[in-house]
């Protein structure tokens, strides 16, 4: 069985009073129905909580500006630029700002450092030179 009933609720807009009627459709249903219903819903809830404890949280993936991550890499914005154009750090853009991973900085400085030893770093040394046509 379904009632309708209006509701009459004045407004003001720009100093004169306007009326706003609002139909509500209230439906009766014998106790019963709705003590099945409500047990339903609990039912629901708890299959939504069950689930809901299974999944791990995943921790906040922290996103760094264009400034930090030069200070984390200790290179300037230019380079930083050639390095997105160069597709070489992954970036999104966030309204107009270009942000980064902190997963993402973190992986590149990884993959791009090397161990310094006395041997390794006199040969690069003289790679260098050749290259530049320097002499040693």
């Amino acid at each position: 069985m379904s009632h309708k009933f209006a509701l009459s609720i004045p407004c003001n807009f720009a100093a004169e009073t306007r009326k706003t009627v609002l139909i509500m459709n209230v439906i009766m249903i014998e106790s019963a129905a709705f003590q099945e219903l409500v047990g339903h819903i609990e039912k629901i809830a708890e299959h939504i909580r069950k689930y809901e404890d299974r999944q791990p949280v995943q921790p906040q993936e922290r996103w760094l500006t264009s400034k930090e991550v030069t200070a984390m890499l200790g290179i300037s914005l230019r380079t930083l630029q050639r390095y997105r154009d160069e597709g070489r750090i992954p970036f999104s853009l966030m309204g107009r700002t270009c942000r980064y991973r902190l997963t993402d900085v973190e992986r590149m400085m990884k993959e791009c450092s090397m161990s310094g030893n006395a041997e390794r770093i006199g040969e690069l040394h003289r790679q260098y030179m050749v290259r530049t046509g320097k002499k040693t």
